[in-house]
């Protein structure tokens, strides 16, 4: 499989793709068919040939001044009981991969991002339960023990899930994106 590089002239590139992929992901949504590259063509075509109802085009960013990528972190409320009685308990979401919401009005660089997080299968075909974030201890020895990838435990990634942790990105901070293909994340 070969590496494709998107070629674009001029400042903002980054900017015109997270906007193409929101674009995109509201003509997906809405049923639509017309028009990261290959992502957004994918997105569009694959609803045309099967049929499929994906919506989102997760991406990674990498940030101007370390080159790396990066990697949002939010809070969420875990209250899934909803008794206001009781104390409510925060779990920290951490994840580089995002879904874009919307740009921030009157903004053509501020744009609301929601926090995705991995979601894979054992072997064995069923879930095991976690999202892959939260999974630690499995390594593959091919790899350096403190690479990026081993955040996700190194198994399969078979989806997406939702996390409701939304943050607001300046798109001017970032150098480069990797689009993902696309997806219909798992909801929260």
């Amino acid at each position: 499989m070969g590496c494709h590089v998107d070629r674009f002239d001029g400042d903002g590139c980054i900017k015109e793709i997270v906007r193409r992929i929101l674009n995109a992901q509201r003509e997906a949504v809405d049923d639509c068919v017309t028009s990261c590259e290959n992502s957004i063509e994918d997105l569009l075509s694959r609803r045309v040939r099967s049929r499929r109802n994906e919506t989102t085009i997760p991406f990674m960013l990498i940030c101007k001044e370390s080159c790396k990528p990066f990697v949002g972190v939010g809070f969420v409320n875990d209250d899934r009981n909803r008794d206001r009685s009781r104390r409510r308990d925060f779990e920290c979401i951490e994840s580089p991969i995002l879904r874009v919401r919307d740009f921030v009005r009157g903004s053509k660089s501020c744009v609301n991002v929601e926090l995705l997080l991995p979601v894979g299968r054992r072997r064995d075909g069923d879930h095991h339960g976690k999202d892959l974030g939260e999974e630690r201890g499995h390594h593959d020895h091919h790899h350096h023990k403190d690479s990026f990838c081993d955040k996700f435990g190194r198994r399969r990634i078979d989806n997406f899930r939702e996390t409701g942790v939304c943050i607001t990105l300046d798109l001017d901070c970032f150098c480069g994106i990797t689009c993902l293909d696309p997806i219909t994340p798992e909801p929260l």
